[in-house]
């Protein structure tokens, strides 16, 4: 350890240019790690941000979609649904049609008209959360607030939906071609299920989450048959494709490189080592003619490197902390850092430790 530190301290312009170096390797691998680090938490940002929505379409735009609660509770327990707006409805009278909701904002044209509605006092637009038989009325239905509506099923007249009107809408001439009535969910869901009629669904809209695992859910979807036929489901994750896939690449580049960088680093210490040892030969064979082992010699040159490294280790440190902050420090990477510049070192100590002392005595004469 003295004769390292006499060695280090005796050779100080060789000293200095190897923690020069070690210190620009380290601060260099902690800031690259560290961007490492940054682009990855970028990269869950973006699934934790990026809303993707998805919904149930039919085979066009003009038919709309049916399928039934059994396809609708698969889809919602597949793990992948954050939040869903469901609708459902039938023919009632003979043009009319009572359309059900489990939210107001699943209807683009009752949405329309909900600044005018007329609401029964106590109710308004969270009665579709609920399971109350009430509804929201055309104004052209000339139904009054807390008057009931009798809407039979044109499918079978025996089955009659009576709801307590709670809310009015549109104007007086709304309903002609067909008015359309709005109950809660629930409330036509229970009434197909009393009288043993088969309920199914008009559309679906979801808000995904786990957005990372999407291809999972696509795949889910597939085995129910969704991607394709008279049902369709449509993802709208062309943002988040964008973004991640350019995120996901750079990430992958720097990793790729990360890994060279180390072997570089070693080979740096290895060619640093054996140009800064490479002057000294002749102390090393001295030191071999007085009777020192060679390990001695060995450990006497790895010691003086290990010095070197240690110091410009925390210097490199020093600067990716003010340049990039607390989290360029990664105790990890700096000891990867000194293993890697140390290995090249420990290479050129021992190369130099078996010196012949004759034949390099011999040459000096």
């Amino acid at each position: 350890m003295y004769m390292a530190w006499i060695s280090f301290t005796r050779n100080p312009r060789s000293s200095l240019a190897a923690i020069a170096l070690v210190a620009a390797l380290a601060a260099f691998i902690s800031i690259f790690a560290n961007s490492i680090t940054m682009s990855e938490a970028e990269l869950e940002n973006a699934y934790a941000t990026i809303p993707v929505d998805a919904y149930i379409m039919g085979a066009s735009a003009t038919q709309p979609p049916r399928f039934n609660d059994e396809l609708y509770q698969q889809i919602l327990s597949s793990g992948f649904v954050a939040a869903s707006r469901a609708a459902a409805e039938c023919q009632v009278h003979s043009r009319d049609t009572l359309r059900a909701l489990d939210s107001i904002e699943m209807d683009a044209a009752l949405s329309e008209y909900a600044p005018g509605i007329e609401w029964l006092e106590g109710y308004d637009e969270s009665l579709f959360a609920g399971e109350q038989a009430v509804c929201i009325a055309p104004r052209s239905a000339e139904l009054a607030l807390g008057e009931e509506a009798r809407l039979p099923m044109r499918t079978r007249r025996s089955v009659v939906a009576v709801l307590t009107v709670v809310g009015l809408y549109g104007g007086g001439y709304d309903g002609f071609g067909g008015a359309t009535y709005y109950c809660p969910l629930p409330v036509l869901r229970g009434l197909y299920e009393e009288n043993g009629m088969p309920f199914s669904y008009c559309g679906l809209e979801m808000e995904l989450c786990n957005t990372r695992e999407l291809g999972t859910f696509k795949a889910q979807m597939r085995e129910l048959r969704l991607d394709g036929g008279m049902t369709r489901l449509v993802v709208n994750d062309a943002l988040l494709i964008s973004v991640t896939t350019q995120l996901a690449r750079h990430v992958r580049l720097l990793k790729t490189l990360l890994p060279l960088i180390f072997v570089l680093i070693a080979a740096m210490g290895f060619v640093m080592s054996f140009l800064l040892l490479r002057g000294r030969r002749r102390e090393a064979a001295v030191m071999r003619s007085l009777g020192a082992k060679r390990r001695r010699v060995f450990a006497t040159l790895l010691l003086e490197t290990a010095m070197q490294a240690v110091t410009g280790a925390a210097l490199g440190a020093l600067a990716a902390f003010l340049i990039s902050g607390r989290d360029a420090l990664c105790l990890v990477k700096m000891a990867l850092v000194l293993a890697c510049y140390l290995f090249g070192g420990a290479a050129a100590a021992l190369h130099f430790a078996r010196v012949n002392v004759l034949k390099l005595m011999a040459a000096r004469e």
